[in-house]
């Protein structure tokens, strides 16, 4: 038998590599801007420590164009090197970044821009260079390649290299470093490339930015940071839209929050971490019960260098899985949960982390947290529902006594004006427990204030329609003291001491009136 004969392997990587990597592989093509953020994020951290910038300096900038058509995504971190900007920027799964330091670490989120735009272009330059790069990625045209009767003809090589192109600019600046992103000729774009508010309501969940002034337990979070060793790492970033003025990005947490109908205030920031202390987080207390109507910043998140995982769902995971019966209260919190870079690594999507025995262990150390949580909020949700129990009983006191004055016409006023008057004590009571109630709850709230509110403007109707039988000889005898307070007047004017003295001895014994 013949010596088997080697072959020579030529892997070939069609167009769809691509397309599985840029449209297939964001959920939401908003969180484009999230890669494009964190790569600043990255290329700032490394300027602070080349000692380019002070930790206060690093700034992205995030420029909406006036027609809505574009966007530009500006950091000042260290910028990439005339030497191998082009070959690090149309290098795909290929990164020189550390993955237990850098958020981003995979070479693939620069790509993400290409599923929403015509063209995206990477301009960069490094300190101390006078060469400046541009890389363009025609998306439009790689789209067209990677489309399904397309995307296997042309290997991934080839189309990268008829899409892309790029050159080198002179500048004088020695000084500037920076990277910038832009997106032009955007089709069918996430709403936040399009409009202000949208884009600052993501970046100010997602992205590494400071808390508000308007959050007073900042300093305790910072305090929490240095005990478990994991901080809270921070970038300034604007949005600006038009030629307005840019809006520095803040974190949406303050000390009051609409919960229900009503306004809350936080009691206080619990600090919750792992033994292990690879983990820490905060949890916002409220004595109400019921979910926050702000979506950006109900639901506990997960946060590595700041920057959030996913959304809520990753908690609402370990609710669903851990503490099942629980999981209707996800949304009942506030608060954050800050890992260790090293210890566990984010998966290409970012919406969860890589499933090794790290995740695995922290998995088991929230279940024991959301188990605390989901009791917390059950224990308060009852006592919630106790209340509305009483007060049922309340309003079927109030049934039968207005049934009782009905069938008598409301002849007994004081009675009614009682009613009324407890109606008025138990509707203080609803409005009160409608402040800490959840929906749920609430419905069930307005419905007994409702029918008190009915019964109570049926008792002040009747009241006022009800006239008594007036007192005749009250009426006269009224009459009868006024007449004679008006003549003893007279009487005072016009005769001596002693005549009057006479008069009131005669006054009093046919009258009876002693106070003569």
């Amino acid at each position: 038998m013949a010596e088997p004969e080697p072959l020579k392997i030529q892997p070939y990587f069609g167009g769809f590599v691509l397309e599985t990597l840029t449209v297939g592989m964001y959920g939401e093509s908003r969180n484009a801007i999230r890669e494009y953020i964190q790569n600043g994020f990255d290329s700032i951290q490394s300027a602070i420590a080349l000692k380019l910038l002070k930790r206060e300096q690093g700034l992205i900038q995030i420029q909406l164009s006036p027609d809505q058509t574009g966007l530009t995504i500006r950091d000042n971190g260290t910028g990439i090197s005339a030497k191998s900007a082009a070959d690090t920027l149309t290098s795909v799964g290929s990164s020189r970044k550390n993955y237990q330091t850098s958020a981003g670490f995979r070479g693939i989120g620069r790509l993400a821009g290409i599923v929403f735009s015509d063209k995206v272009i990477f301009t960069t330059k490094a300190h101390g260079e006078t060469k400046q790069t541009s890389i363009t990625f025609d998306a439009r045209a790689m789209r067209d390649a990677m489309s399904p009767g397309e995307g296997g003809r042309t290997s991934a090589e080839d189309l990268l290299r008829d899409c892309v192109s790029g050159s080198v600019t002179t500048v004088s600046n020695l000084d500037s470093h920076f990277f910038e992103v832009q997106l032009t000729g955007l089709v069918n774009p996430p709403e936040e490339c399009v409009y202000f508010h949208k884009m600052y309501a993501f970046v100010s969940q997602i992205a590494p930015v400071p808390y508000s002034s308007k959050f007073r337990y900042r300093d305790k979070l910072k305090a929490a940071a240095k005990e478990y060793g994991v901080p809270i790492d921070e970038v300034n970033i604007t949005v600006a839209e038009r030629s307005k003025t840019p809006v520095e990005v803040k974190k949406p947490y303050t000390d009051k929050y609409t919960v229900g109908s009503a306004e809350v205030r936080l009691q206080d920031c619990e600090i919750i971490g792992a033994s292990s202390r690879k983990w820490w987080g905060w949890v916002g207390k409220k004595r109400e019960s019921g979910a926050y109507e702000d979506p950006r910043v109900s639901g506990l998140r997960v946060r590595v260098k700041n920057i959030q995982i996913d959304s809520t769902d990753v908690i609402r995971d370990v609710f669903q899985k851990h503490a099942k019966s629980y999981v209707r209260f996800t949304d009942y919190f506030v608060g954050e949960i800050f890992v260790n870079q090293s210890w566990l690594v984010p998966n290409a999507r970012r919406d969860g982390f890589e499933e090794d025995s790290n995740w695995k262990n922290m998995r088991s150390e929230l279940a024991e947290v959301v188990k605390t949580l989901g009791q917390q909020a059950y224990d308060v949700s009852t006592d919630a529902q106790k209340t509305v129990e009483a007060l049922e009983g309340r309003l079927e006191q109030v049934r039968k006594e207005v049934s009782v004055l009905r069938k008598t016409g409301f002849k007994n006023i004081d009675r009614a004006i009682k009613l009324s008057n407890s109606i008025t004590t138990w509707t203080g009571l609803v409005d009160k427990a409608s402040v800490e109630a959840d929906r749920a709850t609430l419905a069930k709230l307005k419905r007994i204030g409702g029918e008190l509110a009915d019964i109570k403007s049926e008792c002040l109707k009747r009241i006022g329609s009800v006239a008594p039988e007036p007192d005749v000889e009250k009426l006269r005898q009224d009459a009868r003291d006024e007449l004679v307070r008006e003549l003893m007047a007279v009487f005072e004017g016009l005769l001596n001491p002693r005549c009057m003295s006479e008069v009131r001895t005669i006054l009093r014994e046919h009258l009876g009136q002693s106070e003569l």
